[in-house]
């Protein structure tokens, strides 16, 4: 067996050409494909250089956010052997993104910002690496079937196809028809028209025959998947044409500033200390010839759940082991996922980072001989301490070096693009280290010191200024859960009634699954599986995260969670069978049609969950253009006092400029409920007011906002002050005698 596996690492060898090596995806195809899309980069960079007309803007953009996603991830992947579509895939796309960030960070911290050169660098080293991948790929090789030929195009895969188009239609239908600015405290549940139901009914139909036939069909599977990440992530994007996280613009904002300035500002921003995702879209935006990247913010949410499924399904068959319960638990997760994390964000890269690596030690660890540890006791603590897993049959000591190389790699993406996803990382190898579950039994230490590292030089600016509210937030469970549970439940009486809702959803989540882990026991993953589930609320004791832990928390744990409720469930299935072992046709077509109706209902629990904020987030086209107007037009050291926290006019001219504006915050009600004198107060030069602050007044503070309205009616009426815009979302007043500014 040594002697086979030896061999394996040399390729041209002719005991390697006799063994078939196992690969995700076909490997020259793939190859193929990596080389193709980088030799089109390279083209495009030399036309661009040479001031000759590239491909249009949609075409350089495309090609640009693919070579993000898939370079240099495509020749790695493809030399590391790994088996899988879903771990291959997920793995691609955490290479790509980890060595880009680490790129473009390096690029802008050295002073070498430049985008063109960068891209075409990195095109180039991909091509060499395809090339040189295709001389790893042996002669015999094995890739799953694609099941695309004409015997697997039967009529239920038509029919189910069919109906998936009709659920989007419907879908698009859907948003057509939502108005957002009427959404108040029930959220965008209450605003939905027949046709999302009828288009959610089409869907959980496909969904249920999917996961309950004899024979799964992946294509229907998969298709399916991305039908439900449509549905949860893109209806207010959708309705409005922009994306449905306001944070996203202050993330545009930054890109920006980095586009423009080609440097990491000093003091002006705590998350430029983690500024990789930052850096990344800057490259981006500059490569692919984008003035902004405003265009990329709505399409965000769709790309992160379909790249993040693939990891999702790798955790998942490795927990499970059955292929069924892999893609209910993907479909659980999206189910249960309100807490919108996957916006244009450097959490949605790094959960991506996070599940790409989790997938990896769990493959390994099922593929993997594994050694008992020993009696029950003190001896069987000791042995899991010292035990060491086999290596993945077909890989040797390089493959297997080469593979934790590979994963030290996007950890250091993580450390540089994100504050609390590396610690969970550590937290996690941790895990897999003491349990005796992992060959890298050391990989922690060297995660952890490369975070420490970081957090030494390159988050100064954070630790500078928040060292006591660090060091006072240790050990404040209390704290944590209060300042991300009880403080938000305030405001309006039935927005905060609304909320539990969400925590009735993921509590319940959360018990399932440990159902699931404790009926689990048997499983190799069992003990690792279960501190995994558990170390994101560890990371309550390290901080409150600005009241977002808790949320956190459960979303960091939900990519294990999932897994473990699909098994509950499954189990619950079993208990049926048991139960009624020959049922009656009638029986086993009225046991589908309740669990279309649980389908059903879980996709209206998520909804109104997801789109709960949907009044005090969603954004205009108005909000967005008339802002950035606002911001570029202003006279210098202009004051502006803001309804709200303004995250649309986050810009280089505010955030670099000197003598930019100057933004001061009415985010209380004593404030709210005079606000005629605390403009006199204050003698802002312009009042910003948007739809999406005043609904926040409203539903978070339990402001009156029609006193509001009135008091701002006064400010126009008493002639202090002019409006210069107005629409249905966004207003602002000018003190009367200054020079015009944007007026519309």
């Amino acid at each position: 067996m040594t002697a086979t596996l030896e061999t394996a690492e040399r390729p041209g060898s002719p005991e390697a050409d006799t063994r078939v090596v196992a690969y995700g995806w076909n490997p020259r195809t793939t190859l193929w494909i990596g080389a193709v899309l980088a030799a089109l980069l390279v083209v495009v960079d030399i036309l661009v250089a040479a001031g000759v007309d590239a491909p249009p803007a949609w075409a350089r953009t495309l090609m640009a956010c693919a070579g993000v996603l898939l370079l240099p991830g495509i020749p790695i992947v493809v030399a590391l052997r790994v088996p899988g579509r879903a771990l291959s895939t997920v793995l691609i796309v955490a290479v790509s993104t980890s060595t880009q960030i680490l790129v473009t960070q390096g690029t802008i911290i050295q002073e070498l910002w430049n985008p063109l050169v960068t891209q075409a660098v990195i095109a180039v080293a991909s091509l060499l690496g395809c090339l040189w991948a295709f001389r790893s790929v042996p002669g015999t090789t094995r890739s799953p079937s694609s099941r695309l030929g004409r015997a697997d195009w039967a009529l239920r895969r038509w029919l189910s196809l069919a109906g998936l188009a009709a659920s989007l239609v419907c879908f698009i239908v859907a948003t057509d028809l939502l108005d957002i600015l009427t959404v108040g405290h029930f959220g965008v549940i209450a605003h939905l028209t027949i046709w999302y139901f009828v288009g959610l009914g089409l869907l959980a139909a496909v969904i249920v025959v999917g996961v309950t036939a004899r024979r799964l069909d992946p294509i229907v599977l998969s298709a399916s998947v991305a039908m439900a990440v449509v549905y949860n992530t893109m209806l207010v994007g959708a309705a409005t044409g922009e994306t449905s996280i306001p944070t996203s613009f202050v993330h545009r904002g930054f890109i920006n500033v980095l586009a423009e300035g080609h440097r990491l500002p000093d003091h002006i921003d705590a998350r430029f200390s983690w500024a990789g995702f930052f850096s990344l879209f800057a490259h981006v935006q500059t490569a692919a010839g984008l003035d902004d990247t405003v265009d990329l913010l709505v399409w965000a949410p769709l790309v992160a759940g379909v790249a993040l499924s693939f990891g999702l399904y790798a955790i998942a068959v490795a927990i499970t082991g059955r292929a069924r319960l892999a893609w209910v638990a993907v479909l659980l997760y999206h189910g249960f996922n309100w807490y919108q994390q996957d916006y244009f964000a450097p959490q949605a890269l790094a959960t991506i980072g996070y599940v790409a690596i989790i997938g990896v030690l769990l493959w390994q660890l099922r593929a993997a001989p594994l050694p008992d540890p020993g009696t029950r006791g003190v001896r069987r603590i000791v042995g899991l301490l010292r035990r060491t897993p086999g290596r993945v049959p077909g890989y040797g000591p390089g493959r297997t070096l080469a593979m934790e190389i590979v994963l030290l790699l996007i950890v250091t993406a993580l450390v540089v693009a994100h504050q609390m996803t590396p610690i969970l990382t550590v937290m996690a190898l941790v895990a897999f280290a003491v349990t005796g579950t992992t060959r890298y039994r050391t990989l922690w230490i060297a995660a952890g010191l490369i975070f420490a590292a970081w957090f030494s030089y390159g988050a100064t600016d954070f630790w500078f200024g928040h060292m006591q509210s660090i060091v006072d937030d240790i050990g404040q469970v209390g704290q944590s859960v209060g300042s991300g549970v009880s403080d938000r439940l305030n405001g309006d009486p039935t927005y905060t009634r609304m909320q539990y809702l969400r925590m009735l959803a993921s509590g319940g989540f959360a018990a399932v699954a440990f159902v699931g882990w404790c009926l689990n026991r048997s499983s190799r993953a069992w003990l690792v599986g279960g501190l995994l589930s558990a170390a994101p609320f560890l990371l309550m004791v390290l901080q409150s995260y600005g009241g977002e832990m808790v949320i956190r928390s459960f979303l960091l744990a939900s990519p294990m969670l999932a897994p473990y409720a699909a098994l509950a469930l499954a189990s619950v299935g079993a208990m049926v069978r048991r139960a009624i072992p020959h049922p009656a046709r009638w029986s086993r077509i009225a046991g589908l049609v309740l669990i279309w109706l649980g389908v059903v209902a879980l996709g209206c629990l998520e909804t109104t969950n997801r789109g709960l904020n949907t009044a005090f987030e969603a954004s205009t086209r108005d909000e967005v253009v008339l802002s950035m107007d606002f911001i570029q037009s202003v006279e210098p050291e202009t004051r502006v006092m803001s309804i709200g926290h303004a995250p649309h006019t986050i810009a280089p001219r505010r955030v670099l400029d000197p003598t930019g504006p100057r933004f001061s915050y009415i985010d209380s009600n004593e404030c709210l409920e005079n606000l005629g004198e605390c403009v006199a107060e204050r003698s802002p030069d312009y009042v910003y007011i948007t739809n999406q602050g005043m609904k926040m007044s409203a539903l978070q503070y339990g402001a009156d906002t029609d006193r509001a309205q009135a008091q701002i009616d006064g400010l126009v009426a008493s002639g202090a002050y002019e409006v210069i815009t107005r629409t249905d979302s966004i207003e602002i007043l000018r003190a009367t005698g200054r020079e015009e500014a944007g007026t519309r």
